[in-house]
């Protein structure tokens, strides 16, 4: 509909206000409006993976779409939560499944008293985020995967992969 509305703006504006030396410019009209509005589209900066380190713009990505889900999940709003699974993900697990899920097997992800951001990096088609979880008595160190598919970040898997031994006696 925005890009509709732009469209018409421009065709509006370049129909009556444009020619060159006399020369009517309608002809090339749609073409001039296309450059203009390609020009103007924004591309994720997750559009293209490159093997290694995350960007710093695509850490701000991930670093909000992960804290979407665990702020969600801590709310116990499942369905916000589940928002962040990545399409390939819900087509394999329900809503009722993925609370199950995390209710039974991720309960310091309900409870939790904070998370900090570790490592990013990609890895193929895939992002790879560690984060650092605070606990009640423990921390835990999770690994997220995420990918980005038609547009959209999504998340793919996250697995508890230590518990912090400072803690743990």
């Amino acid at each position: 509909m925005e890009l509709q509305l732009q469209q018409l703006i421009l065709a509006n504006f370049f129909s009556y206000h444009w020619q060159i030396k006399g020369k009517d410019m309608k002809p090339y009209l749609p073409l001039i409006c296309a450059l203009l509005l390609s020009s103007c589209a924004n591309t994720s900066p997750l559009a293209q993976l490159t093997e290694g380190d995350c960007s710093k713009a695509q850490q701000l990505l991930i670093k909000d779409h992960i804290s979407g889900q665990i702020d969600a999940i801590a709310d116990q709003n499942w369905q916000k939560a589940y928002s962040y699974a990545a399409k390939s993900f819900q087509e394999s697990i329900g809503l009722e499944r993925f609370t199950q899920i995390i209710s039974e097997q991720y309960v310091l992800l309900i409870t939790n008293k904070g998370y900090t951001f570790d490592s990013c990096e990609i890895n193929g088609e895939q992002i790879v985020q560690k984060i650092t979880v605070s606990g009640a008595k423990d921390d835990f160190r999770m690994t997220y995967r995420l990918t980005f598919e038609e547009e959209r970040l999504g998340v793919v898997a996250a697995a508890v992969t230590q518990i912090s031994e400072d803690l743990a006696t």
